[in-house]
């Protein structure tokens, strides 16, 4: 089956780049936009990187414009105390999936 998609920019990348960038037409644009990724969702390499890692900034750095990722709330516990919340992979893809589905 084929498909036809009209659309004003195809971005190629469903990643944290291509997320903004879509993120930012839409916000200031009547543009249509098609979001394509080789990968089975979105959030870019954070959807094989390990369990473990985290973000090396605090997490409201990160993301999109319209949509801070995280609660903007300080580390209360651990070697981090004091420090911003750090997003891990699970919270940047669920954070991704749920800004393409608004």
């Amino acid at each position: 089956m084929t498909r036809v998609v009209q659309a004003d920019y195809l971005v190629v990348g469903a990643g944290a780049a291509g997320m903004a960038f879509t993120d930012a037409l839409i916000d200031h644009s009547t543009a249509r936009v098609a979001l394509v990724d080789r990968r089975h969702g979105v959030g870019g390499h954070w959807l094989d990187a390990y369990p473990f890692v985290r973000l090396h900034q605090a997490s409201a750095f990160y993301g999109v414009a319209s949509t801070m990722l995280g609660r903007g709330q300080l580390q209360h516990r651990g070697p981090e105390a004091g420090l911003h919340e750090r997003a891990d992979s699970a919270e940047i893809c669920s954070y991704y999936s749920h800004i393409l589905m608004d």
